[in-house]
């Protein structure tokens, strides 16, 4: 094309704009707002803007209309009052093709706004323009409706009359109405109209939408014709074997007696298929079809091909250099599918499971030193068979920690002695939870010392070349906060002292994390409460804070009757009434009586913890008991009266006065000699002295901590009594959370060692000797220690060495059922100790915090089984754990 040719284009086109923007402009009004005459002992000026900001806004909203602004007048005018001359040499000078001139009028609390419309061309006026109300604060409202019927008149276009609906059977009317635009007194607008159309359809309550609009007197008549959708009637779901039909119907868009909008079907087939996906059954297939019932309504059909479930057959890591595919696997719940996999759901592939396996690998790595890793989304694919997992890795470079420093505001504890303690520094590559420890540890350092705000911030440094990290911890303490007020909540029955005894903080004190910490694990050891929640809140002032204790009390009574088994006691039927927490005081009253084949007791008790409201502890007992042995029978009966007292934190001390009277009974004359020389009734009165320490966070099923006693015993002597000796015992029990199972799996060894010393030259009791064997020392085994050589009686030893190596999970969680599995060793001998004679025992059990108290189910299994015993036995109980 020639550049005459391109000249004559562009010419062209610019007429053919401006041809199609003729009309736009053409029908477009120019219209002036002049100032309203005021009649009103309200501000003039206020009353003239609000009335000409309302009608130029309302005016402007319709795209024919230009409004001239005021500024292109306010000269023209120049304070003179507004008539019709004045307004049409006004709309002359500004080219309007209207101008709008009123009052306002105020009588009392009636407000009327009149007006007259002037077209400019003609001088003709539009009177009868009024819009009136109740309150001169809703002026504004009244000069949009104003507006509104000015739009009318001039551009002669119509308002609505009315809307109508048509065809909607079950959806009500207000349901639609709330989506229109249109509505009574509006002026009519083809836009809003097909608005509305769309509106009324997006609800996806019907699947057809017109209008039909007509004219009437009164203004336009709109009638919005209606196509509802179904109802669903009923819900059939078919071939679900997998997952239950409630499963399926909650995820469903639509529910009985709801629409039914077949739009939505897709979506609720993801969903389906996302529930099976979930359950490891990737090739399910989902179809919908419906069924015609009565004339509007459908039954809807979900046919389900579950098809085979599939387990994953490879978890395959890709760019991963520094760790193998082995050892990444180890960190995922989701594994491979295996042998046992029908018994042990290995090999099933949960989505979540998934995700939170890929989030412990970049962890990993992190932990590691390599910063910059990046693992990827799994890939997942799968054919008819098998789920295919890849994992794409991008470890980048390992850095080492380089300087570790802390800096900012400086706390009680020397700074070096922190440094010395940081988890950090004793490691060798960057390490992120390492980190977060720290900042634990430092924060718990600062609010010990009354900074309860303190704020502790991490700053890393990379140093690429180096490939190293350095670290910077800053201290900002903050200011002292001391606690308030202690507000306890949620104890219907335990009386406030109960719980702020075991507080090891006070009004008024200053803040210490520690302090809240041994607080929150003591009220927990109380087992009074099934929730204990400690939550901390600014008080009036800023150095001070509020501390409320919230607590949901548990049962702590209990009555109970039951049948059972031990290795010791043989078969025995069991009752015990008791209440742990007697009138809301904290102290406890049982009384247990059990009867078996071969032993039977009876004990009463008493408890309380805080004599005279000191922590002075006190416990009495009375008990009777009778026990069956191969060629005797002991019958005892006695009392015992022990104080104890905290001495240290968690350390406490014990003594107590115990007297018994103990009769050796029916002696066969096959009964060792050991035995037969102490036949009879003999009294046993002694002194029991005890130091122990708990640092465990929970009585019954310990998770962290150790339970330490020392034991000694003296009888006889200036005691009186028949018998004389000493009696010295030691025991330590650990529990271990097992990573990455945190509670969920607890290791806990436990050892115990005794001596028993004859005084005054009487011979050791045959009662308190020492035989092992049952549940609470070397499960699986009955009557370990020595015996006599010729009658073959066991008559126990002076010396005892136990070990017991036990793994405890979960079973039913929120029942507080635990499973145990377990190793134990031991033995009892005369005056020594033979690490080379020990017994050993494995086995299993399971443990129940019932509402009936503490059950035992143990199997113990005899690893080294002699001549005549047998290769296991059952042990049941009802009490404490060891």
């Amino acid at each position: 094309m020639t550049a005459t040719g391109k000249s004559r284009a562009l010419v062209f086109l610019v007429l053919l704009a401006c041809l199609l923007a003729a009309p736009a402009a053409a029908l477009a009004q120019r219209i002036a707002v002049l100032p309203f005459d005021i009649y009103s002992e309200r501000d003039a000026t206020l009353l003239r803007n609000a009335i000409y900001n309302s009608m130029t806004l309302e005016l402007g909203k319709v795209r024919t209309v230009q409004i001239v602004p005021r500024e292109e007048f306010a000269a023209l005018i120049g304070g003179k009052k507004a008539d019709e001359g004045l307004a049409v040499s006004v709309g002359r000078q500004v080219k309007a093709d209207y101008v709008i001139l009123g009052s306002l009028t105020q009588l009392g609390t009636r407000v009327s706004l009149d007006a007259k419309a002037i077209n400019v061309e003609t001088s003709a006026a539009i009177t009868g323009l009024f819009a009136q109300g109740t309150g001169i604060e809703n002026t504004g409202t009244f000069a949009a409706q104003l507006a509104r019927e000015i739009l009318a008149r001039v551009s002669g276009r119509q308002v609505v009359a009315r809307v109508e609906l048509s065809g909607n059977r079950r959806i009500e009317n207000t349901v639609i109405f709330n989506t229109l635009k249109s509505a009574k007194g509006k002026l009519f607008s083809e836009e809003d109209l097909s608005a509305d159309i769309r509106a009324i359809y997006r609800t996806g309550y019907f699947s057809d939408v017109k209008a039909d609009v007509k004219d009437s007197p009164e203004g336009k008549v709109i009638t919005f014709l209606l196509d509802e959708r179904p109802f669903v009637n009923d819900i059939r779901i078919k071939g679900n074997d997998a997952l239950k039909s409630d499963d399926i119907r909650g995820v469903l868009s639509f529910k009985v007696k709801q629409v039914y909008n077949p739009d939505r079907i897709k979506a609720d087939t993801d969903k389906i298929k996302g529930l099976y996906d979930d359950k490891g059954y990737f090739n399910a297939e989902i179809d919908f079809s419906t069924e015609k019932v009565r004339e509007r309504d459908v039954n809807v059909i979900i046919d389900i091909r579950e098809n085979d479930l599939l387990y994953v057959k490879t978890i395959e890591f890709v760019g991963n250099q520094a760790f193998t595919d082995k050892e990444l696997k180890k960190l995922m719940e989701t594994s491979e599918w295996g042998l046992f996999s029908w018994i042990t759901d290995s090999g099933l592939l949960k989505k979540e499971k998934l995700r939170d396996g890929v989030n412990r690998v970049k962890v990993f790595y992190m932990n590691n030193g390599y910063i910059q890793a990046q693992v990827g989304e799994p890939e997942i694919t799968h054919d008819k068979k098998w789920i295919y997992v890849k994992i794409a890795v991008s470890e980048g470079r390992q850095f080492k920690v380089g300087k570790v420093e802390i800096t900012g505001d400086t706390i009680s504890v020397p700074r070096q002695e922190l440094l010395d303690k940081l988890t950090i520094h004793r490691k060798d590559y960057y390490d992120r939870e390492a980190i977060a420890k720290d900042l634990d540890y430092l924060t718990r350092m600062a609010q010990n010392d009354g900074y309860a705000y303190a704020e502790i911030t991490p700053r890393t440094q990379t140093l690429e070349d180096e490939q190293k990290v350095d670290v910077t911890y800053n201290i900002k303490k903050g200011g002292l906060v001391y606690f308030n007020r202690i507000n306890i909540t949620g104890n219907t029955k335990t009386r406030d002292k109960v719980i702020r005894r075991e507080l090891a903080f006070t009004e008024g004190e200053l803040y210490s994390s520690d302090k809240l910490k041994s607080s929150y694990a003591r009220l927990n050891r109380l087992r009074y409460f099934e929730e204990v929640n400690f939550q901390t809140a600014k008080g009036p002032e800023e150095s001070l804070t509020d501390i409320t204790i919230g607590v949901k009390e548990r049962p702590t009574g209990m009555f109970s009757v039951g049948a059972g088994y031990s290795g010791q006691s043989g078969a025995m039927l069991m009752a015990q009434i008791a209440q742990q927490n007697l009138f809301g005081r904290g102290q406890s009253l049982s009384l247990q009586t059990s009867l078996g084949t071969e032993q039977s007791t009876i004990i009463l008790s008493f408890t309380e913890p805080y004599v005279f409201d000191t922590p002075l502890w006190m416990k009495t007992e009375i008990w009777k008991a009778t026990q069956e042995f191969d060629t005797y029978d002991l019958d005892s009966k006695g009392l015992g009266l022990t104080f104890g007292y905290p001495l240290w934190e968690r350390v406490f001390g014990s003594v107590g006065y115990r007297i018994s009277v103990n009769n050796v009974k029916d002696v066969l004359g096959t009964a060792s000699q050991t035995i037969k020389d102490q036949e009879g009734e003999r009294t046993q009165s002694g002194i029991l002295t005890a130091l122990s320490r708990d640092s465990t966070d929970d009585s019954i099923f310990p998770t962290t901590g150790s339970r330490n006693r020392l034991g000694a015993d003296f009888y006889g002597g200036i005691l009186g009594g028949d018998v004389s000796f000493g009696k010295y015992n030691g025991s330590s029990s650990w529990f271990f959370r097992v990573p990455p199972f945190g509670e969920d799996l607890v290791f806990s060894p436990r050892a115990r060692i005794g001596y028993i010393q004859a005084l005054e030259g009487k011979e050791v009791p045959v009662w308190e000797r020492y035989i092992l064997g049952g549940i609470n020392s070397i499960r699986g085994l009955k009557d370990v220690g020595p015996r006599d050589p010729v009658t073959r009686d066991i008559i126990g030893g002076t010396t005892m060495l136990l070990f017991n190596f036990e793994f405890i999970f979960p079973i039913i969680k929120n029942a507080g059922m635990k499973g145990v599995v377990f190793f134990d060793t031991g033995n009892a001998w005369d005056y020594d100790y033979d690490l080379g004679d020990m017994r050993k025992t494995c086995g299993a059990g399971i443990r129940w915090y019932s509402p009936i108290g503490p059950l035992r189910l143990e199997w113990g299994y005899v690893l080294d089984r002699k001549e005549g015993e047998p290769a296991y036995r059952w042990d049941f109980t009802i009490g404490w754990f060891m």
